[in-house]
């Protein structure tokens, strides 16, 4: 029911437009007063560690970060108290950097790129959480933007986006990839995001509450990882992939990069607003009822394991 409302509100370009302007009134002062001091690294210099440094990524949203501290779920995702109990372990007991960086939004310490109502949004979010979040990072650590896979929707510069697919792109080129994505989910599917790989292969999981079936995703992945030496895995299963790239990250590497494949499409259609792309799947906008994808030979050809 709210996660209807919440995509009904954001639709009404008159509504969503008044609660920018009342968030803007009511928490930019009290954003600014913040005491932000964690080291993020901004989106660009994101896109520059990630594109000299062969590191796995492990990513906390707004919705991992709420799970820190309260019993929160996500329309995917109901509240796990393992899954709490893990993204705290992430947090408190980092892999070390060489291995594995973990992110969070730059938005936390500023956001001087992100379009407006981004801005908004987060200055409302922090005013009332910054203290309960801010008490389960580390301040002595460097994090990278967690915002890198979702560049489109967050930031006003164009430029940036077309940066991080340049960069994500030739990360892969040339490299066996293996995708682990909910069913329906279809990254790369319909566009070039991975043209230019050698090879690409998929496991399918639940598309929601995935991590009630994070041991056998865990032992799937390990397995086929194992067989078809794969150069790559990338994850895109919310907090469960969070959890899967730092579990994995000693054995391959393994990016935590949901919502990059819809945003992509976002990007190329120059969409002003989240919108339904045929045949595939996300939790902020409704699917279309024509699912092009469901015999696509390309499609199935490339699903080697599955977990229901």
């Amino acid at each position: 029911m709210k996660r209807t409302l919440r995509k009904s509100i954001r639709n009404n370009s008159f509504l969503y437009g008044m609660i920018c302007l009342y968030r803007y009134a009511r928490y930019r002062r009290q954003y600014d007063r913040l005491d932000k001091d964690l080291n993020i690294l901004d989106i660009r210099q994101t896109l520059d560690y990630l594109a000299t440094h062969e590191i796995s990524l492990a990513r906390f949203g707004d919705s991992e970060l709420r799970m820190l501290f309260k019993k929160y779920s996500i329309g995917f995702q109901e509240y796990d108290p393992r899954l709490a109990a893990r993204l705290h372990e992430i947090v408190d007991s980092p892999r070390n950097s060489d291995v594995l960086m973990v992110a969070l939004p730059h938005h936390l310490v500023g956001t001087e790129d992100a379009k407006f109502d981004i801005k908004t949004a987060w200055w409302s979010m922090l005013t009332h959480n910054y203290s309960s979040i801010r008490q389960n990072l580390n301040p002595n650590l460097t994090y990278l933007d967690a915002e890198v896979s979702r560049t489109y929707s967050e930031y006003r510069d164009s430029a940036i986006t077309a940066k991080a697919y340049a960069v994500f792109k030739k990360i892969w080129q040339n490299k066996k990839v293996l995708i682990v994505e909910g069913d329906e989910t279809r990254m790369g599917m319909g566009n070039d995001l991975f043209a230019d790989v050698a090879d690409l292969k998929r496991v399918l999981v639940p598309r929601e509450n995935a991590f009630a079936r994070y041991d056998q995703i865990k032992q799937l992945v390990e397995d086929k990882v194992a067989q078809h030496n794969f150069d790559l895995v990338i994850a895109a299963i919310g907090p469960t992939a969070t959890v899967l790239a730092y579990d994995l990250s000693l054995q391959t590497r393994i990016l935590d990069l949901g919502h990059l494949d819809i945003q992509y499409e976002y990007y190329r259609r120059h969409s002003k607003k989240m919108t339904q792309i045929k045949g595939k799947y996300t939790n902020e906008v409704n699917m279309t009822a024509d699912d092009i994808y469901r015999n696509d030979d390309e499609y199935l050809s490339q699903i080697i394991g599955r977990v229901e």
